[in-house]
């Protein structure tokens, strides 16, 4: 009898004993990651904003040739790079050429270590030892159209910050506006319509009254954006690069990113803004 008690209460102990590991077990560094600092170093890794370390040896090389640096610059802000809106921005010594890859698609369709393991790769990446002043896109482009090599220049951290933007933070834009591609890269063209979607344009002016208007204004023509373009025309035009804006802040300036937005708030702030009247040009 003895026996058998002494069975039973070690298999007591032992059953809560692996319970009580499972609810302390660690947590990932995918877990640990954060969305808000990735999509931030999506636009500009070496920022401010991303907590970037300023004393870096390399932040001239970054500032001076940004656009070999940033995601957004390869990928778009729409992340479906040479295949969506930026279908027409070509290269220049000063830019390298958009990637031909939908970024969006990949990394729902990737395992996040393996979107890691991407990033991280230095296989066909690109040296920073290498002179960028080279770069010519007709005689020139193939190393300055390579991705950085990141493993030299992120923590591992950051890269999970990075991996945790694309898989959980980054914006499938199919669900905001309509679009319209024609041509091929690097001259093709683009039109925007139906934009908000089935979003509620009521609580798109709740939202943005008390998100934007301080800065913007009313009619959203406070600010003089790119352009001279106002709120509601830089929307209507650069729909594609707008929800980046707003879920991740315009970095540099006092505009803050709304890093909770949801799908369904986005759609309603741009449908409030699709309206010329309220929002003219």
């Amino acid at each position: 009898m003895k026996t058998l008690l002494y069975s039973l209460l070690l298999s007591i102990i032992f059953i809560v004993g692996c319970n009580s590991d499972k609810s302390t077990e660690p947590k990932s560094a995918y877990d640990d990651a954060s969305i808000s600092k990735g999509g931030i170093m999506f636009d500009k890794f070496w920022s401010v904003e991303a907590e970037f370390n300023q004393t870096d040896a390399n932040i001239a090389k970054f500032s001076q040739y940004g656009d070999f640096f940033r995601c957004k610059q390869c990928h778009g802000w729409d992340l479906q790079g040479r295949n969506g809106a930026y279908i027409n921005r070509g290269p220049k010594t000063s830019r390298p050429n958009i990637s031909d890859h939908d970024l969006y698609t990949y990394a729902q369709t990737k395992t996040a270590d393996q979107i890691f393991d991407a990033i991280k790769s230095s296989i066909n990446r690109r040296d920073i030892a290498y002179d960028l002043a080279t770069y010519n896109p007709t005689t020139n482009s193939t190393v300055g159209d390579q991705m950085p090599n990141y493993s030299q220049l992120l923590t591992d951290a950051q890269i999970w910050d990075l991996v945790k933007f694309l898989k959980e933070g980054a914006i499938d834009v199919t669900k905001i506006y309509d679009a319209t591609y024609t041509g091929t890269y690097p001259t093709g063209s683009f039109s925007f319509s139906n934009v908000g979607k089935d979003g509620n344009s009521t609580n798109g002016n709740s939202f943005y009254t008390s998100k934007c208007f301080v800065c913007h204004g009313t009619d959203g023509k406070l600010i003089s954006l790119e352009a001279g373009k106002s709120v509601g025309n830089f929307t209507r035009t650069k729909a594609y690069e707008v929800q980046h804006k707003v879920k991740y802040g315009q970095l540099g300036s006092a505009m803050v990113g709304q890093f909770d937005i949801t799908l369904s708030q986005m759609k309603d702030l741009y449908k409030a803004l699709a309206d010329t009247t309220a929002f003219p040009n």
